[in-house]
C-alpha cells in the first residue's frame, strides 16, 4: 500500500513538472526581452546623451570663439581683439623715475636727492575694422613741470594730452600706401639717431639743439602727416628695407593738445630712415642705418594779428639736460621774416651687442635773422657687455643684461652783435636798456659728456645710473649787486649752476666759461 502511494506521488510530480515547464519558458523569454528592450533604451539613451554632448561643446567652441583675444607684448601693451577683427584695442604705459643729484643751489631749483617722474605716460589705442580706423591717445603726466598738465610751480597750466590723433590706415588696400593722421596733437619725426631709445637705449634725453629749438619731439596741431612704416624693399632690388618716412604739414612745436596757433602758416617736416643691407646675411654690414631730417618753419605771419601768434621758431634757446632748475644757457628772439631751416643726418651701425650713432644738427634763419645761427654734432656708443649667455651678449628683454653708454655733443650757437641800439636780438645778459650793462656774449660753444650703466632687471625694466658733465664756454652771470640782474636773481646762471663764486660782482668776468656735473639714478619701464 506504502509502495502503491510512492508510485502516484512520483507521477504527480511529473505531470507537474512537465505542465510547468512552458510556463517557466515564456518567463524567461519575457524576461529576456524586457532585457533586450531595456538595453536598447539605454542605447538610445547614451546616443542622445553624446548628441547633447556634441551640441554642448559646439556651443562651447562657437561661444570660445566669440570671445575677444588677449595678448600681450613686452613694450606694446595688452591687446585685447574681436576674433573677426572688427575692433581691438590696445594699452601700454611708460613710467621713468629719476633720483637726482644735481650741481648748483636748492633755491633755484637745482635737486639733490629729490625723486623726479620724468615719464608717467598711459597710451591707449582704439582700432574698427581690422584697425583701418585707429584712434590714439596719450597722457604726459612727467613730474617737475616737464608734462603738459601744469608747469614747475603751477602758476600756470594745460591740457594732460601728449597725443590725440585718428589714423586711416591705407595700407590695408596696398601695401605702399601710407598711413593718414591728424587730430589734436601729432608727432613728427625728425631722427631716432640722436637719442636712440629713450627706453631701451642708454642715452637719457635728446641732443641740447633739437631738444630746444623749437622741434624737440615734433608735436603738432591743427595739421596732417603721412607715415610709410616699415617697407621692404626688396622688390625693387635693394635688400633692405625703411623703417620710416615720414611728412608733416602742420603747427609743428605750437597749437597742440587742440590749441590754435592763431595763424595760417604751417611749418613742413620731412624725415625719412633706409636700413640698405638689413636682408644681407653679413653681421658686420646689415645694421647699417641712414636717416635724415628737415624742418621748415616760417618764423613772421603775414600780417599783424589781433592775437599774439605761437610761433615754435621765434627763437633759439639752449637750456641744459637738468630735470629740476634748467637753466638757460643760450638764448636769441628772431625779429622781422624769413624762414627757419633745421636739417638733421644721422648714421648707426649696429654689430651684435655694439651700436655706434652719429648726427649732426644745422639750424639757420633767412631774411633779417641771417646770423642767428644754431649746429650739433653728437657721437654716440652702447654695448652689452653681459648677460646671462655670456659676455657680449645681451638685450633689452634679457633679465640680468649689463649695458655700457656713453655720448658726446657739442653745440655751437650764435646771434647778431654787436649790442647796441634798438632791435637786438640776443639777450645773454642785460634784459633792459644798454646802459644798465652790455651784452655779455653772442655766441657760446656747450659740450656735453654722458657715461651711463643700465642693468636689465626684466624684459623692459631697466635701472642705471648716468653721469653728465657740461662744459660751456660763456655763461650768463650777475651784472649787478642787486636788482632784477643781481647775484641772488634768476639771471645769475653760473651761481645757479654752482660753477661760479657768489661773490663774483665785476663787469670784467661776464661771459666766463664753467662747467658743471650732474648725477642721476633711472628706473624705468615699457609695459
Amino acid at each position: 500500500m506504502k509502495k502503491r502511494w510512492t508510485l502516484t506521488g512520483l507521477g504527480f510530480l511529473l505531470v507537474a513538472f512537465f505542465a510547468a515547464a512552458p510556463a517557466r519558458g515564456d518567463d524567461v523569454d519575457q524576461r529576456i526581452r524586457s532585457l533586450e528592450d531595456e538595453l536598447a533604451r539605454l542605447k538610445s539613451e547614451q546616443t542622445q546623451v553624446k548628441a547633447e554632448q556634441i551640441q554642448l561643446k559646439k556651443q562651447a567652441t562657437a561661444a570660445e570663439a566669440a570671445l575677444p583675444n588677449f595678448s600681450y607684448r613686452p613694450g606694446s601693451g595688452v591687446l585685447i581683439e574681436s576674433p573677426d577683427k572688427a575692433w581691438s584695442i590696445r594699452a601700454s604705459m611708460e613710467a621713468h623715475f629719476r633720483l637726482l643729484f644735481e650741481s648748483g643751489l636748492t633755491e633755484s631749483g637745482r635737486e639733490t636727492g629729490g625723486v623726479m617722474g620724468r615719464r608717467f605716460r598711459p597710451e591707449f589705442y582704439y582700432c574698427v575694422n581690422d584697425c583701418l580706423y585707429e584712434i590714439q591717445m596719450r597722457l604726459d603726466l612727467d613730474g617737475f613741470g616737464t608734462g603738459n598738465g601744469k608747469n614747475s610751480t603751477n602758476t600756470a597750466t594745460s591740457s594732460i594730452l601728449q597725443r590725440g590723433t585718428v589714423w586711416f590706415h591705407l595700407e590695408k588696400f596696398n601695401p605702399w600706401l601710407p598711413s593718414l593722421y591728424t587730430g589734436m596733437d601729432g608727432e613728427g619725426a625728425i631722427s631716432s639717431y640722436r637719442q636712440g631709445s629713450s627706453s631701451t637705449g642708454s642715452q637719457l634725453e635728446y641732443d641740447l639743439l633739437s631738444r630746444n629749438n623749437g622741434f624737440n619731439t615734433g608735436r603738432w596741431g591743427n595739421g596732417f602727416g603721412l607715415n610709410w612704416q616699415d617697407k621692404d624693399l626688396s622688390g625693387i632690388g635693394i635688400p633692405g628695407r625703411i623703417p620710416l618716412f615720414n611728412i608733416v604739414y602742420a603747427s609743428i612745436g605750437e597749437g597742440d593738445d587742440g590749441l590754435q596757433s592763431f595763424r595760417e602758416q604751417r611749418s613742413v617736416s620731412t624725415y625719412i630712415n633706409i636700413e640698405p643691407l638689413a636682408q644681407i646675411k653679413n653681421k658686420w654690414i646689415q645694421g647699417i642705418g641712414l636717416e635724415m631730417g628737415a624742418w621748415f618753419c616760417p618764423n613772421k605771419p603775414n600780417h599783424t594779428p589781433q592775437v599774439t601768434q605761437d610761433i615754435a621758431c621765434a627763437e633759439l634757446r639752449i637750456r641744459d639736460n637738468g630735470d629740476g632748475g634748467r637753466q638757460t644757457l643760450f638764448r636769441s628772439s628772431v625779429t622781422g621774416s624769413g624762414m627757419t631751416h633745421f636739417l638733421m643726418p644721422g648714421f648707426a651701425w649696429t654689430v651684435g651687442p655694439y651700436r655706434f650713432r652719429a648726427v649732426g644738427g644745422w639750424q639757420r634763419y633767412d631774411g633779417d635773422n641771417s646770423n642767428v645761427q644754431g649746429r650739433v654734432w653728437l657721437f654716440g656708443h652702447d654695448l652689452y657687455i653681459w648677460s646671462p649667455k655670456g659676455f657680449l651678449t645681451g638685450d633689452a628683454t634679457t633679465a640680468g643684461s649689463i649695458l655700457l653708454g656713453t655720448h658726446f655733443e657739442r653745440t655751437d650757437v650764435s646771434c647778431p652783435g654787436p649790442f647796441s641800439g634798438a632791435g637786438i636780438s640776443c639777450n645773454n645778459g642785460s634784459t633792459t636798456a644798454v646802459a644798465t650793462g652790455p651784452q655779455q656774449f653772442h655766441r657760446d660753444r656747450i659740450l656735453l659728456r654722458e657715461w651711463d650703466i643700465w642693468y636689465v632687471l626684466m624684459s623692459r625694466m631697466s635701472v642705471g645710473a648716468a653721469v653728465a658733465w657740461y662744459d660751456a664756454s660763456n655763461v650768463r652771470q650777475a651784472s649787478t649787486l642787486a636788482g632784477a640782474n643781481g647775484i641772488q636773481s634768476a639771471n645769475n646762471v653760473a651761481r645757479n649752476l654752482g660753477c661760479n663764486s657768489s661773490h663774483q660782482t665785476t663787469l670784467k668776468r661776464f661771459g666766463k666759461g664753467c662747467d658743471w656735473t650732474d648725477v642721476s639714478v633711472t628706473w624705468r619701464y615699457q609695459f
